[in-house]
Formats: C-alpha cells, structure tokens, sequence
C-alpha cells in the first residue's frame, strides 16, 4: 500500500479571514488534484497570527468558514488539519482542528503551551487528543510546544501516533547563534525519536505584526520517526510541498501554479 501523500501549505498570511479562506480553498484544491491524502496549514490559518485575531477571531466568522473547509474536505475526499481559534463554555483556545476526509471534525487540539501574549486571548488547552486521518493515527503540537518535549511526550506515550502536525509561526531566536539545524527543528527531531512519529511542520512563510521578522520564516521541516531531518520548504517561500511518507525528498509547487487551479 503506497504511502499517502501530505501536502504542506506554505502560503501567504493575510489580515483577514475571507483572504485567508481563499488561500485555503485554492491550497486544498490543488492538493486534491495532485492526489494528496491530507492538507496541512498553519497556526491559526483561518484568521491568521496577527493582532487583528481580535476581530476576526470571533465565532459569527470562525464557525460559518470551518464549516466551509468542512464541506470542501468532504467533496475532495481530503482530510485537513487547519488552525483556527475554538469557543466553548470553558473559554476561547488556540486549536488546531483536524477533519478527516468526510469533512468530520474528528478532533481539537488546543494549544497547551502558550505564550504570554496569546494568554491574554486564549486559554490553555490540558491534553492532547488524537483523530484518524487518511488511515493515520495523527495529533498536533503546535508551535513553541516543540520546546515542551517531555509535556508533550508524556501526554502521548503509549497512544502510539502515527503523525504529528506541527502548526506555527517559527524562526531561529534573533538573539542566539544559528545553529544548523536550526534549535526549534533539532527539538523537533528529538520529538519524532522519541515518539517513534514522524512531524509535518507547516510553518507561516510571512510575519504581519512585524514584517521585518519574515526573515528565516517558512522552511516547513519533514522529520522521520527516527528523527531524520528529511526536508525543510524554501525560507520565505510561499507555495504547497508534496511529500508522500517515506520518500526521499518533497516536491514544491510555487503559489502562482498553485492558484492557477482555481482558475482552471
């Protein structure tokens, strides 16, 4: 049985939500199109990471556009894994939502270890819950919680996933020494080993807040199980890599090929 195809959405953040949702539609149709099992997109991909989460964040917005990706999952038979902010008697979380490829929310992951500006908005999230996607058992570690690694192991030890998304907006930390790999994506590698999973990183190719921290954004990295850096995506670059698990290296389509498909 071939292994299924996962494509990484490295595409550009706007400030609003309905811009969002275009790069998402056309994301997930191109991906659809090459043959790719499951789609995955960034933190907060729906509103985007930006001060601007204030007033698109909110569930009259949020709700009616996950319903849409639902809906697109299911007449693409894609499976997505999409971050978008969650509402509940509990409060407001920064989650990542992971819908199979009947367009079923299967699961939520809500961000456990936030920031203090994202405190300010969200709340924390207290565990980490698993969905079935494209026949892979699949959950998320989202962002800085790369850095959580006994926290985030210790919560799926025994659970045995298959695949862990890992949303974010991440860069090597301006004020250290670059390393190579860079210190968030070796901790990454010591999260696949540990676990015995591989990690898809979708990482935001652009900063809104403050243009000037693009620089070394993007790079979305493929960790093996064993904790092999397979491949990062260009820096700064904005387009879907395809990459079926096990192979070698993924292929990157630039976002002009990418949005020719809701052209065509």
């Amino acid at each position: 049985m071939a292994s299924p195809v996962i494509a990484i959405a490295q595409v550009p953040m706007h400030w609003t939500l309905d811009a969002n949702l275009r790069e998402i539609e056309a994301a997930m149709s191109f991906a659809a199109g090459e043959g790719a099992a499951l789609c995955a997109f960034a933190e907060l991909a729906i509103t985007g990471f930006h001060r601007g989460i204030v007033t698109e964040g909110v569930p009259a917005k949020v709700d009616p556009a996950l319903q849409c990706i639902a809906d697109w999952a299911a007449e693409l038979e894609l499976a997505v894994a999409v971050g978008a902010p969650s509402f509940t008697p509990a409060g407001r979380f920064n989650s990542h939502v992971l819908i199979d490829e009947h367009g079923t929310v299967q699961a939520r992951v809500h961000k456990n270890g936030l920031t203090a500006p994202e405190a300010t908005f969200f709340q924390p999230g207290t565990d980490r819950p698993l969905a079935t996607l494209a026949g892979l058992r699949c959950s998320a570690v989202l962002c800085r919680e790369i850095e959580d690694l006994d926290a985030v192991a210790g919560q799926l030890a025994g659970r045995s996933p298959a695949l862990l998304f890992w949303p974010g907006q991440m860069r090597p930390d301006p004020d250290k020494p670059v390393v190579e790999p860079w210190e968030h994506v070796q901790q990454a590698m010591r999260l696949a080993r540990s676990l015995g999973a591989w990690i898809v990183q979708s990482n935001w190719p652009n900063a809104l807040n403050r243009p000037e921290e693009s620089a070394l954004t993007g790079a979305s990295a493929i960790v093996a199980p064993d904790g092999r850096l397979v491949a990062q995506l260009p820096v700064q670059g904005f387009g879907v890599g395809l990459y079926a698990l096990g192979d070698d290296a993924p292929r990157w389509v630039p976002l002009d090929a990418v949005h020719r498909t809701m052209q065509g």
